[in-house]
């Protein structure tokens, strides 16, 4: 992922327009993105899998009776795609305490809440630590205090390409959620694995 990155921008140059390309775009003509190119440039971070994963990985370590609400508060900060400011307020530490207090004054849970804090913060983490290719890169990781992108460059997790008409549009997202499977599932099977020791011991019966 990293390499197509670079190629895209070392072809933008001095380019400083970054509206959203359109098939058949003029300006992906004239920097001659290959398909490739276009798919790193037009995707964003971890799929909704990867994002449900984290949320699991920290429900079955910290709330394993409330897994499902843990991995819905790991997926749920996407919910910004629905008014156009996607990774801006709700990827941050702010509105991770603010799903952490509603949950507190809900269920009255500190534990839980605690759960569904760092889930959602698992969400902040995985995007800047991904491979996000539409400008501006990163999280507003410290809004309200800052309006400021924080992006790792790690390139962790394969950027997810929201644009269909290419031809290896279906195979870039399949390799993209199967890398993450691979890199979440096993902290998952790990957790799960312990979880589940822990209930057989707490229910063999006492021979002493």
């Amino acid at each position: 992922m990293t390499g197509e990155f670079t190629r895209i921008f070392n072809k933008l140059g001095e380019l400083t327009t970054f509206a959203s390309f359109r098939p058949g775009s003029e300006i992906l003509r004239t920097i001659r993105l290959t398909g490739r190119d276009e798919t790193a440039y037009g995707g964003s971070v971890p799929s909704p899998i990867g994002h449900l994963l984290g949320g699991a990985i920290v429900g079955y370590a910290i709330a394993p009776s409330a897994v499902l609400l843990c991995a819905v508060a790991g997926a749920a900060p996407d919910v910004d795609f629905l008014w156009g400011r996607h990774n801006q307020e709700t990827h941050s530490i702010a509105a991770a305490i603010a799903a952490g207090l509603v949950v507190l004054a809900w269920k009255r849970d500190a534990r839980l809440a605690a759960a569904v804090t760092i889930a959602w913060l698992s969400h902040v983490l995985f995007d800047w630590l991904g491979s996000d290719t539409t400008p501006p890169l990163g999280v507003k990781a410290l809004w309200p205090l800052s309006s400021e992108y924080y992006f790792s460059n790690a390139f962790f997790f394969e950027a997810i390409s929201r644009r269909y008409w290419l031809d290896n549009f279906i195979s870039h997202n399949l390799w993209a959620v199967a890398r993450e499977i691979l890199i979440l599932g096993p902290p998952l099977a790990i957790v799960m694995s312990i979880r589940l020791r822990a209930r057989r011991r707490s229910h063999r019966p006492d021979t002493a």
